[in-house]
């Protein structure tokens, strides 16, 4: 499949929250918009440290992340962090990982916004299944059935 890029917006959610409550204006909303590395054998978005701290973004919690090589390194989850890929969000934490430079998306924002990894094209797209809006299948599978098909 192959390495590739998707163009992703990253805002601070609770500026975000501040503008649904009326306190700021959309235009004072801290975003950045990136080129982002996409990886669904990444679990969480990982950002470099110093757009966390652009983005306003708050530390929530100090883990140790595992990287690729078996190396690991001590690095802040901030947040909450929305993640926008055209019509479709997700919010959450990020990893914010000192010295990078690049973003990359991980599986959890990519389930979230029900999008998939189209390994012909080396593209991310919402998932054909359901194109009008994201479709979560997480939580009642149990309780509720199977999922609609």
């Amino acid at each position: 499949m192959g390495v590739f890029t998707a163009e992703i917006e990253l805002f601070n959610e609770d500026d975000e929250a501040m503008v649904r409550r009326g306190y700021l204006s959309a235009a004072e909303t801290r975003r950045e918009t990136v080129q982002a590395g996409v990886d669904s054998g990444a679990s969480m978005l990982v950002i470099p440290a110093d757009m966390g701290l652009r983005l306003g973004l708050t530390v929530l919690d100090r883990r140790v992340l595992g990287i690729a090589d078996g190396s690991a390194i001590d690095c802040d989850i901030v947040g909450p962090v929305k993640v926008r890929f055209g019509d479709r969000f997700s919010i959450g934490s990020a990893i914010a990982v000192p010295g990078r430079s690049n973003v990359l998306l991980g599986a959890l924002q990519m389930e979230e916004m029900d999008l998939i990894i189209d390994p012909l094209a080396g593209q991310l797209i919402p998932n054909p299944r359901s194109p009008e809006r994201a479709m979560v299948f997480a939580v009642g599978a149990i309780l509720l059935g199977p999922a609609p098909r």
